[in-house]
């Protein structure tokens, strides 16, 4: 089978990181693909490390010029490559490729790892239920919309979660003691870990709030807590999150900020706990199963996937300080941490079934979208 990728996204987020892996898998499992991107694409690093074939098309662009000339690259590619699918990964890509489906004879699929919903209106409707061949989405929440909003059918409607590079990231808790040594922790100190792109749309700000809330309240979370704050500059840096704290008074004895990490996979494994404080991303969620993957436990806001990945008392509302400060004082107890890990590991491996939507090695992820893209033949 040969297909090509659409992702015609800026930044090197959940939404390329979902279509350049499975691109990858596709690849790996004899099915050429290619992947679709826009000029000076932040992806387009990852893409030339890992290999993947790829081409820039200036699909973003209203202008006429650039119109023209992303119908006339996509149509040389068809002639020479001559997909049997076309997979979109972005909206604005998805109508070209409605309108030259006809001309090149591809299966089309709309792939929606967005957290933003898309329009009521008669032409989404019209597309998704009469151009396209398939719906994937990303989280279960994707999934309903699509059916009670657009009306298109169940049938024809997938949730494929994507997955986790087992090979990178995997479980060394036996190592956990020895790596809290390594960056200065005692082994009864209790560790919470946010890790992400420095975005205000990721929680920041609101999980450390709420942990110096939770400090404020607890004896010994004043004296065993920690949150260990991680991430690339993006809308902020870490020195701007050192100022927030200076701002509002926040002590940083127990909050420790990190911009750079050379072994993530120690540093997921060493956490306690970590915590996914989106405010209204996580429509992928990729730092979440890592860290499941490692058999670090998480706790989430109820955005995007993550209803899916946990239960509900482990879940707060996203950007509510007084419920994540609740939840953070009761990872202090290893009785809980031990019942959350339980839990995200039976979602992790426990229902890998055909039918489940759960199943997040690079494997699974392959298995489950095969079946889909073989479904359409």
């Amino acid at each position: 089978m040969r297909t090509i990728q659409i992702i015609n996204c800026k930044w090197y987020n959940a939404t390329f990181w979902y279509a350049l892996y499975l691109t990858k898998i596709l690849n790996e499992h004899g099915h050429e693909s290619i992947l679709v991107t826009i000029p000076n694409s932040l992806g387009i690093q990852k893409l030339e490390e890992l290999g993947i074939d790829y081409t820039e098309l200036p699909l973003n662009s209203f202008s006429p010029a650039d119109i023209y000339a992303s119908y006339r690259g996509f149509s040389k590619l068809c002639r020479e490559f001559r997909p049997d699918i076309v997979n979109c990964h972005r909206g604005e890509a998805f109508y070209l490729f409605s309108f030259l489906k006809k001309v090149y004879g591809y299966k089309l699929i709309r792939t929606r790892g967005d957290q933003r919903k898309p329009s009521e209106n008669f032409i989404n409707k019209f597309l998704h239920n009469s151009v396209a061949d398939a719906i994937i989405t990303t989280n279960s929440d994707m999934s309903e919309y699509f059916h009670k909003n657009l009306h298109v059918p169940e049938n024809k409607i997938h949730t494929i979660l994507g997955g986790v590079e087992t090979k990178k990231f995997f479980p060394q808790k036996e190592n956990q003691n020895a790596f809290k040594t390594r960056y200065g922790f005692k082994e009864d100190d209790v560790l919470l870990g946010i890790i992400g792109r420095l975005d205000a749309i990721k929680g920041f700000h609101e999980t450390i709030l709420a942990f110096h809330k939770a400090a404020g309240q607890s004896e010994s979370a004043c004296k065993n807590l920690h949150l260990l704050v991680a991430g690339l500059d993006c809308d902020f840096t870490i020195e701007d999150l050192k100022d927030f704290c200076k701002e509002h008074g926040i002590s940083q004895e127990h909050i420790h900020f990190y911009s750079y990490l050379a072994d993530m996979n120690a540093f997921m494994n060493m956490l306690d706990v970590g915590v996914v404080a989106s405010l209204g991303s996580e429509t992928i969620a990729r730092v979440a199963f890592e860290l499941i993957a490692c058999h670090t436990p998480i706790i989430g806001s109820r955005i995007g996937v993550m209803p899916d990945i946990l239960e509900n008392e482990y879940l707060f509302n996203a950007g509510q300080i007084s419920e994540m400060t609740g939840l953070f004082i009761k990872c202090l107890d290893k009785g809980y941490r031990e019942r959350l890990l339980r839990s995200c590991l039976n979602n992790f491996y426990g229902k890998n079934t055909e039918t489940a939507l759960y199943g997040w090695s690079l494997e699974d992820f392959y298995q489950k979208t095969i079946q889909v893209y073989s479904q359409l033949f």
